[in-house]
């Protein structure tokens, strides 16, 4: 059980926080990168995301000064509710693992509470990721009872005079995404592409439209001219989606997502579409580029990417806590 001196400063989360969780994001960020990683207005965005209730879902962690000191979130805003993702942090300069202990213990309270969300017999789980180099934490969630289930390589490049130009395979158009017209269709071909990729979950395609229009709304940098999707007789068969920059470096282009169907690689599909986005990174003069990838991803995708001149920078890692064994709705 929490003390009671912890149970009166962790406190319901409210958008009057959102400047002072940011700062607390951005300082443990620095504490294992050296980089701000976070900014307020797409912080914002994330707690206005519909379905997502924060007053029920995140809680802050006050010192007896006032001031915030530790977060913690259950993110489970959309069906099938299986993985249920936290997010715990406690500033670098006020560690106590008992109070993170504590953080965790509220986590696993509310994603209980949430399990009656998932389909009857379904394995239910919390999942959270963390640097490789934020050691104390590791070991709080390890001693607590998470298991490392996963790692993923954060990976760049520095962008040459001249990008290496993308050759597609015979019969493949590329063009940028209408916005208004192919949001739907690309994002039935995402899920197509990555239903073979580990922890992916089939989720509704209205619900995940809803997220979007969202996003489309409220993202400054939101740029549908770095999305581009390869046909093949007017059918959606690959695509890479990309941000403009990173909060850590504004002259960092970044792959959100790539991906080929099933039936289309092996043909080339994946490193053109990759090195359409350097070429157009470089054009717009971004200095390098950067994505995440699973370290051990089912399709390779770390040899394309290290064939393709990029280099891993750093390494983040998932931890898992069962909740409810059952049959698993995700692809392992």
């Amino acid at each position: 059980m929490m003390e009671s001196k912890t149970i009166k400063r962790l406190r319901p989360f409210t958008l009057a926080d959102a400047q002072a969780v940011t700062h607390l994001f951005n300082t443990c960020s620095r504490a294992t990168t050296g980089h701000d990683e976070f900014e307020l207005d797409s912080m914002i965005n994330d707690w206005n995301t519909p379905g997502f209730d924060f007053e029920k879902t995140v809680r802050v962690l006050e010192n007896e000064q006032g001031e915030i000191i530790g977060y913690i979130e259950v993110w489970d805003s959309s069906e099938p509710h299986v993985n249920k993702s936290m997010y715990g942090l406690l500033h670098p300069d006020h560690w106590d693992d008992d109070q993170y202990r504590a953080l965790l213990s509220w986590a696993e309270t509310c994603a209980r509470e949430r399990i009656s969300l998932a389909p009857d017999g379904s394995r239910v789980v919390m999942m959270q990721y963390t640097q490789n180099k934020d050691l104390r934490r590791k070991k709080a969630m390890e001693a607590y009872g998470f298991s490392l289930v996963r790692h993923y390589y954060r990976m760049g490049i520095e962008l040459g005079s001249s990008p290496q130009s993308p050759m597609f395979p015979e019969g493949i158009k590329v063009m940028t995404i209408d916005i208004n017209t192919e949001l739907k269709a690309a994002l039935l071909a995402l899920d197509d592409g990555f239903k073979d990729h580990w922890g992916h979950v089939e989720r509704s395609i209205d619900d995940q439209l809803v997220r979007w229009q969202h996003y489309l709304q409220t993202d400054k940098d939101f740029d549908p001219t770095l999305w581009f999707l390869a046909k093949s007789e007017g059918q959606i068969v690959g695509l890479i989606r990309c941000n403009p920059r990173t909060v850590e470096d504004p002259q960092m282009g970044w792959v959100s997502q790539l991906c080929v169907r099933q039936p289309w690689r092996r043909q080339g599909l994946g490193m053109a579409l990759l090195l359409m986005a350097f070429a157009e990174f470089h054009r717009r003069g971004n200095k390098r580029v950067g994505l995440i990838v699973d370290a051990a991803s089912m399709t390779n995708a770390t040899r394309l990417y290290e064939k393709a001149g990029m280099h891993i920078a750093r390494q983040s890692d998932a931890y898992e806590f069962e909740l409810r064994p059952g049959e698993r709705l995700d692809t392992t």
